[in-house]
């Protein structure tokens, strides 16, 4: 209680000497009240001490200043008319499209503080009328979140403050964005299926370069290095693996496959690959007289054809195979040099036990 008594004493004292003065009240939130002493009847706290009232009698208005919000109590001739004083943060936590940095109001300029913030520019010497961010903090110190910056430019910032007689701005800060690249993408594998006549493929994009992709995937050629122009196949603008698909192969024929990613800078293409949908090429040789055997003969030709069709067309295995018949075989058995025997027993010459002896 003594404290504020002194105040007031201290403050009707100085109001009673310096009747034409103005009087202002510099509180925490940067504002300032500045009141004409001529106007001023009286001045109190409050009970709980936790205002100080100014009474001006002849309008019969009395104004309540929160005690916690004053920050300090100065008297000037009039009206104060200096520029504020502000300082600029170094700068933190650069990207390619943005940036912290933040502002120290030194001093408030005897008015208050209506708009204060950071402006930049690609061009030294940065003012509000090239680009700006407002900050909403109610202190001296504040942090900025710089947004929307060129990538891979040079940025120029101040500090900026704005009170009744004008805006003034913090020294100058200059940094470097980071600066947007082509994205990486590699090709990891790529098998041809001969039952779709198609390439599955795998592919891995490892960046995207600093900014979204708007397309990812693999294209081919039966020429070397394929690019968009050619076939290609899209899935997906995330970063990561994913699968792709060749589709409407032709047997006989080699094709090239690359991955490829595009962003806002442009399309790059991983590693290639080559795809070789080759088909097989099984015969045999059938040692079985049609004459003594006519019947094992024609169902064991059956059987063989059927299944050098099938290898033919879904696997690349090359070779001949010697085929002959013995009734004294219970089934079917094969040789790893190359040959296969059918027994009499005509449940076992079809083609599944062709392609069974086939696969010794």
């Amino acid at each position: 209680m003594k404290k504020y008594s002194f105040l007031i004493v201290s403050i009707v004292l100085i109001a009673s000497i310096f009747a034409q003065k103005t009087l202002n009240i510099f509180k925490t939130d940067l504002s300032v009240l500045n009141i004409p002493m001529s106007g001023v009847d009286s001045l109190n706290f409050s009970d709980n001490n936790a205002n100080l009232n100014i009474y001006n009698r002849a309008e019969n208005t009395n104004m309540q200043v929160p005690v916690s919000s004053i920050d300090s109590i100065t008297f000037s001739d009039s009206v104060p008319g200096t520029l504020p004083v502000v300082a600029t943060a170094v700068v933190t936590s650069v990207s390619y499209t943005t940036a912290v940095s933040g502002l120290n109001i030194v001093s408030t300029g005897g008015t208050s503080i209506t708009e204060k913030g950071i402006c930049w520019s690609t061009t030294p010497t940065p003012t509000v009328e090239n680009n700006k961010i407002a900050s909403a903090a109610a202190s001296a110190l504040a942090t900025v979140n710089l947004t929307k910056l060129p990538a891979g430019d040079t940025i120029y910032i101040r500090a900026y403050a704005t009170n009744a007689a004008g805006t003034s701005y913090g020294n100058e800060v200059d940094f470097s964005t980071l600066a947007y690249s082509l994205p990486t993408v590699q090709t990891i594998s790529a098998a041809f299926n001969y039952s779709t006549n198609s390439a599955n493929c795998v592919v891995k994009v490892t960046s995207n370069g600093g900014c979204t992709l708007t397309e990812r995937g693999i294209c081919w050629s039966t020429t070397s290095n394929p690019t968009l122009g050619d076939s290609k196949y899209a899935n997906g603008i995330s970063v990561g693996q994913f699968y792709a698909i060749m589709s409407g192969l032709e047997l006989n024929k080699t094709y090239y496959v690359r991955s490829y990613a595009t962003n806002c800078v442009g399309t790059s293409y991983g590693n290639q690959l080559v795809v070789k949908p080759l088909p097989g090429n099984v015969t045999y040789t059938l040692d079985i007289d049609p004459v003594a055997n006519p019947e094992p003969y024609r169902l064991i030709k059956i059987a063989m054809d059927s299944a050098c069709y099938y290898f033919n067309r879904y696997s690349t295995f090359r070779g001949n195979v010697y085929v002959y018949f013995n009734s004294g075989i219970p089934t079917a058995q094969a040789s790893y040099h190359g040959s296969i025997g059918f027994g009499s027993n005509t449940r076992y010459q079809w083609v599944g036990t062709a392609i069974h002896e086939m696969c010794h």
